[in-house]
Formats: C-alpha cells, sequence, structure tokens
C-alpha cells in the first residue's frame, strides 16, 4: 500500500474562498468523496492483482522445488497472502455513498471512510506485512539449506547471502511501514479539516 491518498481538494475548497464565511457545496463535496472512492477502488484492484501474482508465483514454487522447506515456505506465503487480501476486503474496502445524503450526512460518511483507511494504515504491520513474514523465513532458510546440501564448501558464503537477504528484506518492510504511517498522517490532517469545517461557526455550508 502506497501513498495515495493525498487530496488537497478539500483543503483547496476550504482555503480559497473569500473573506465572508466559506461555503461548500454538496456538488463540491461529491465530488471530492468521488474521487476518494476511485482511488480507493483503484488501489485495491492493484493490491488484488499482485495478490493474485504472488500466489500464482509461490504456486509454481511449491511444483518447482522439490525441498520441504522451500515448498512450506510457499505454503505459508500463499495463506498469508490469501489472509492480506480477506484484510483488505475487511478493512479497506471501496465503499461508494449513498445516493440523496445531504450535505451533513456527505460530510459525515466522507470523515468516516477517511478514518476507516486511516485506520487501516496505521495497523497495516499486524495485517499486511506480519502474515508474509513466516513463509519468507522459512523460504529462504528452505533455499539456504539447499544449497548448503549441495555445496558444503560454500557455507560461509551461504550464511552471509542469507543474513544479507534478511536485512534487505526488514529494510523493505520498515519502508512500507513508514510510508505508510506517513500517509495515515495526511489521512488524519483531513480529517481534521472537515472536523474543523463542520465545527465552524454557523457551519459554512449550502
Amino acid at each position: 500500500m502506497t501513498d495515495e491518498f493525498s487530496s488537497p481538494d478539500l483543503q483547496g475548497l476550504w482555503q480559497n474562498q473569500p473573506a465572508e464565511p466559506p461555503k461548500l457545496s454538496p456538488e463540491q463535496l461529491r465530488h471530492t468523496m468521488n474521487k476518494f472512492e476511485r482511488t480507493i477502488y483503484l488501489r485495491n484492484i492493484r493490491e488484488y492483482a499482485a495478490g493474485i501474482l504472488v500466489i500464482a508465483g509461490f504456486g509454481f514454487y511449491e511444483w518447482k522445488f522439490p525441498a520441504p522447506l522451500m515448498r512450506i515456505g510457499s505454503g505459508l506465503v500463499i495463506a498469508g497472502t490469501l489472509y492480506i487480501l480477506f484484510q483488505l476486503h475487511r478493512r479497506a474496502s471501496f465503499q461508494p455513498a449513498p445516493a440523496g445524503l445531504g450535505l451533513n450526512t456527505c460530510i459525515e460518511f466522507h470523515r468516516q471512510s477517511l478514518e476507516r483507511q486511516r485506520d487501516a494504515l496505521r495497523s497495516i504491520w499486524s495485517w499486511y506485512l506480519l502474515p508474509l513474514v513466516p513463509g519468507l523465513a522459512v523460504f529462504m532458510l528452505g533455499a539456504a539449506v539447499s544449497q548448503w546440501t549441495a555445496h558444503p564448501e560454500r557455507l560461509g558464503r551461504i550464511v552471509t547471502s542469507f543474513s544479507v537477504q534478511v536485512g534487505i528484506d526488514a529494510v523493505v518492510f520498515f519502508g512500507i511501514w513508514r510510508l505508510n504511517q506517513w500517509t495515515a498522517g495526511k489521512l488524519q490532517a483531513q480529517i481534521d479539516e472537515i472536523s474543523a469545517l463542520s465545527a465552524s461557526p454557523g457551519e459554512g455550508l449550502n
């Protein structure tokens, strides 16, 4: 999951108003909501497609590699990926706004949508990254054991290669986590803007 939620629309609507009390029309808010919904929809389509590719790839490894640890690792990665896709649907699926909502109801619906995506990103370690760790660890260990069995004289090189790969994966996972925490912070800023807008005197709403 990446930074795809930076939408200046609402902030622009709020900041670019004349000096008189700001007003936000239902049409403007609906446009902002539609853009956000489309962003979520397209992101999830990409995530589902990536998950299918991972499942297909490690399904091939299940058939390709005879080493038991590598096959077990592949199965765990597939199971972890299925769990991720289920959690993606449960926590961050596309939810279109019902038609015919009033402005105040639209604002509340959009705020809840932002909060839902924010919460999904904040907890990404538990449902998006961690489920892949056991499978990848077992798979890499199996690959290292297979290399050592075939070439016992290369033990030092194999251990070094294994350690480097673990380090690279750890850095990648940490980077993904940090990026999504940053994106969650940007969503929180948008939530704060909506809260300030709806709580402003007279609410400045048409």
